[in-house]
């Protein structure tokens, strides 16, 4: 062999260590996730479904017209007044008439949001709906990770369909913003998780969940991974840091 032949080798030998190299700089390095926080309305239950059941029911309960628009206009507005009390705009208290009072108006119907909350919370915390596999999912994943479940709501409506989920031997412990105090995205909310759980580490930690202001910037306030569970296939949004993006709770178990 030539001296030209050695450094052709030689260089194409280069080539080769450089390029392992580079791909090994930008590689991605999957974190150890020994801990993960559930969220539980769009993420393990079926939130629109229940909501549709306790909304038709409390209307009939009352004599109240209902229709499509009827559940429509509510979702918008119960949506948005969540989002309110998430930003501490109002209290967990005005949110349950002022939904209704906004739903009624925009009806137009005579209605009673007093005597018609507590009725349509009733027959919500009777709508324990599982997603399909979820259940399954989260048997599999609590064998492998420590999984707590954390929500916003109401604590008696809450409490009662995660009992009738069926799924509530899955978690070590489980968190709702009214027993605890403050709701996701507050820090203080995952500072409480940690706080009762000195052995977890942060770093570990993984929140799952489908809200993007609630779960993912609430998980990145808390110095913790994020996986949204993306189940309408909305556009993902460029300023938020989003480790894992999924639309379904069953394919995890795969990608962690």
């Amino acid at each position: 062999m030539t001296v030209s032949d050695y450094l052709l080798i030689l260089g194409l030998l280069c080539g080769v260590i450089a390029g392992m190299i580079l791909a090994l700089k930008f590689a991605v390095v999957k974190p150890k996730i020994t801990a993960l926080l559930l969220d539980a309305d769009g993420t393990l239950l079926d939130f629109d479904r229940a909501e549709q059941t306790a909304l038709e029911k409390a209307f009939s309960h009352f004599g109240y017209p209902f229709s499509a628009r009827t559940l429509e206009e509510y979702h918008r507005i119960n949506l948005a007044c969540w989002k309110r009390l998430e930003k501490g705009e109002i209290t967990r208290a005005r949110l349950k008439t002022l939904r209704f009072e906004e739903l009624f108006s925009v009806l137009g119907t005579e209605g009673d949001a007093e005597k018609i909350w507590p009725v349509y919370e009733g027959f919500l915390s009777e709508c324990g709906f599982v997603f399909d596999g979820a259940a399954e999912a989260c048997k599999r994943l609590s064998k492998k990770y420590a999984l707590y479940l954390v929500t916003n709501g109401t604590k008696t409506v809450q409490t009662k369909r995660l009992a009738a989920s069926g799924i509530t031997p899955c978690f070590k412990e489980i968190y709702i913003s009214e027993d605890v105090g403050y709701a996701k995205p507050d820090p203080r909310f995952f500072d409480r998780v940690f706080a009762d759980h000195p052995k977890l580490k942060r770093t570990q930690t993984m929140i799952v969940g489908d809200s993007l202001s609630g779960d993912i910037a609430g998980g990145i306030g808390a110095g913790i991974h994020t996986c949204w569970i993306n189940r309408t296939g909305e556009t993902r949004p460029a300023n938020l840091k989003i480790d894992l993006e999924l639309d379904d709770i069953t394919k995890l178990e795969k990608e962690l």
